[in-house]
């Protein structure tokens, strides 16, 4: 100006030009100077830092080593001097990167993508001016995933139960493995590696993606009752990881398998009379199945509805009725043989019973009385005089008859074969009119032997021998006791005399006699606490017609066994004693015993305390031995013991004990003491 200021016109910008030169002239009219001014213009930080072009998203493989360069970063300042020098400082990172003085970003520490898969930096640039200018750029560091981590299933072991028919195809249970890491590395497939029983064509399949195991074939739980299969999970990567659970498969039992029975019919052979109850067979049938799919029940039936035999449900055949050959010599049966499961199964077989001949039926004549006339004068030795014929109707050697004369005759003989009777004399010495009578007997070759006669009637009854000792005595307790053959006899033959034997009432199965010998047993032991003493009625039968009967009464007493203990009628007493008093009966505790006799005789004793109390060795009557102080005791513990010196010995103990049952004997304080000075004057 006028004034020679040089003043700016407008703002001045270091960073686009640091210096002016101006050339100035000065006149006052007449005459001109002319002056050069220099300005240089100084830096003001008025400049931030600027980053150049750079990729903010940078990916890095989780497994890169320590020391790594991420990435690298530039930042210029169009200042100068401190206020153009730029200095890097990184936020974020986690400890893992840091950036150094040249921008470049390093890998401080290793890096593990599944436990940060990226992380958020920010660069900060800034000069030394005043004010420090700054600027920031933000990074994402995204950490690319390494396969390092193998598939990890759900469970080391899965189980499964699977019933035998289940259908194939179907999903029996999911494998689920887990893979930390990403993208193809995480990518599973399921494969099964072993199978434990090995099979030349797989059982079950898996699910290449799913994991779903499933069956291939059909199971048989009567085959194999458990699989462990061996299933792996591998992952996608380069190289790829794997890993294996097992897989248990319980296979469970379906009723898919009916009885087999060992054959397909049975021929069985049994004699006739057997008595009722009597076992004739036992099939074996086999079912596959296990538990109530296995368990069977019998059934028995014929098919014309005659069927004198019942069936077990252990598979035996009992004769439940009268078998009698003469009547049936053969049963066609039906057994079935039925399991117990769901649905239920059956099957079924033959059985033939063929009832073998029992030498029961005797010779019988085809005439009650045969008659003839002989002359006198014109008998010949060997002329015949009549036949006798008899039948039997049993078979073989048991139907085989012999004739015979029951008495000798000097006239008369008998062929033993063919029952002719023949003259053995001329009868010169037999008068006219005179009557012979004969007695034939017909005998058949059966054992025992039976015989007939032509004339016999049963007339007779049977009889027990009067040496028959009907009064018995018998232990208690014994499994079986032969008791003796209790026998009859008949005056009468053959049939007549033939004598089965059976008891009035055998006390639910207590006693048996054997029908054909009289033998009587016992079938159960006695036990003379429920019952002392049997009377039994043997009853013995003829075979004639009407039947002729007698009976025997046998009286039992059962002997007593020391198989009781004495039994006190309570475990524990409570007794309270008043002191001073003298000798005295504080307690009866009488025990009981089931035996009798000797064996139920009881002694008692004390156990403990025995100088202060005594017991009556039979009364058990409790005394005390001497007065009681309860200053000096009271209370008292003991047991009372009973026993019987039976053979084996046996006893029964009681706690003899207060009110609160802490088996103590009470001492009851008595106001005995009165006051005393402690001195004699004052």
């Amino acid at each position: 100006d006028v004034n020679g200021i040089i003043s700016t016109k407008t703002k001045l910008d270091y960073e686009s030009r640091n210096n002016y030169i101006l050339n100035i002239s000065l006149s006052d009219g007449n005459a001109t100077d002319y002056a050069t001014v220099f300005i240089k213009v100084t830096d003001v930080n008025d400049n931030s830092p600027v980053f150049g072009t750079t990729n903010t998203t940078i990916t890095i493989l989780e497994n890169t080593p320590a020391g790594t360069s991420v990435t690298s970063v530039s930042a210029t300042d169009a200042d100068e001097g401190f206020n153009g020098l730029v200095v890097y400082t990184l936020k974020g990172g986690e400890g893992k990167m840091d950036i150094d003085t040249s921008g470049l970003i390093l890998l401080e520490k290793v890096l593990n993508r599944e436990e940060q898969g990226f992380y958020n930096l920010t660069v900060i640039a800034s000069d030394q001016g005043r004010p420090m200018l700054s600027t920031a750029l933000n990074l994402t560091v995204i950490i690319g995933d390494v396969n390092d981590n193998p598939p990890v299933f759900s469970s080391s072991k899965y189980e499964v139960s699977v019933p035998e028919d289940e259908v194939l195809g179907r999903a029996l249970l999911t494998v689920s493995a887990t893979d930390l890491d990403a993208g193809a590395n995480a990518l599973l497939k399921y494969r099964i590696v072993s199978q434990q029983p090995s099979n030349s064509s797989p059982v079950f399949l898996v699910n290449l993606t799913t994991g779903h195991l499933s069956l291939s074939q059909q199971l048989d739980y009567e085959s194999i009752k458990q699989f462990e299969i061996e299933v792996e999970a591998s992952d996608g990567g380069e190289p790829s990881l794997s890993t294996t659970t097992l897989v248990v498969v319980h296979v469970l039992d379906v009723n898919d398998n009916p009885p087999e029975f060992n054959q397909a019919a049975y021929d069985i052979f049994v004699f006739e009379n057997l008595q009722k109850g009597s076992p004739m067979y036992t099939f074996s049938v086999t079912d596959k199945d296990e538990v109530e799919n296995a368990q069977i029940t019998y059934y028995l039936s014929a098919e014309d509805g005659d069927n004198p035999y019942s069936i077990q449900q252990d598979g035996t055949i009992l004769v439940n009725g009268y078998v009698d050959r003469e009547t049936k010599e053969k049963y066609e049966l039906l057994l079935v043989a039925s399991d117990h499961g769901v649905p239920q199964r059956q099957n079924f077989t033959y059985v033939s019973i063929q009832v073998l001949d029992v030498n029961d039926n005797p010779p019988q004549f085809t005439k009650v009385q045969y008659s003839a006339n002989v002359h006198v004068a014109s008998a010949k030795e060997g002329a015949s005089v009549l036949s006798v014929s008899a039948t039997d109707l049993d078979v073989g050697n048991n139907s085989v008859i012999s004739y015979s004369l029951m008495n000798r005759s000097v006239d008369f003989r008998i062929n033993n074969h063919t029952g002719e009777i023949t003259l053995s004399s001329n009868l010169d010495h037999i008068t006219a009119d005179t009557v012979v009578t004969l007695i034939v007997i017909a005998a058949d070759h059966g054992v025992p032997q039976l015989t007939s006669n032509v004339n016999d009637i049963n007339d007779n009854a049977p009889a027990f021998s009067t040496m028959i000792q009907t009064e018995l005595s018998v232990p208690e307790n014994a499994a079986s006791l032969d008791l003796g053959v209790l026998s009859a006899t008949d005056p009468d033959i053959g049939v007549n005399a033939l004598i089965s034997y059976s008891l009035q009432d055998d006390f639910a199965g207590m006693f048996h006699i054997d029908s054909s010998t009289g033998n009587l047993m016992t079938k159960k032991s006695l036990d003379r606490e429920m019952m002392d003493s049997y009377e039994l009625k043997i009853i013995a039968t003829d075979s004639g017609k009407p039947p002729r009967s007698a009976s025997l009464v046998l009286n039992i007493t059962v002997e007593d066994v020391n198989d009781n203990p004495p039994v006190f009628p309570q475990k524990s007493y409570s007794v309270t004693v008043k002191e001073n008093e003298p000798p005295h009966v504080i307690l009866s505790a009488a025990a009981t015993d089931k035996d009798i006799g000797y064996n139920a005789i009881i002694h008692y004793t004390i156990i403990g305390e025995t100088s202060s109390f005594h017991v009556g060795e039979l009364s058990g009557n409790i005394t005390t031995l001497q007065p009681l102080d309860y200053e000096s005791r009271s209370q008292y513990t003991f047991i009372l013991k009973a026993f019987n010196p039976g053979e084996p010995s046996l006893q029964d103990t009681a706690s003899i004990t207060d009110v609160d049952l802490l088996f103590l004997v009470t001492v009851e304080d008595v106001n005995e003491e009165g006051p005393i000075f402690d001195k004699p004057s004052y």
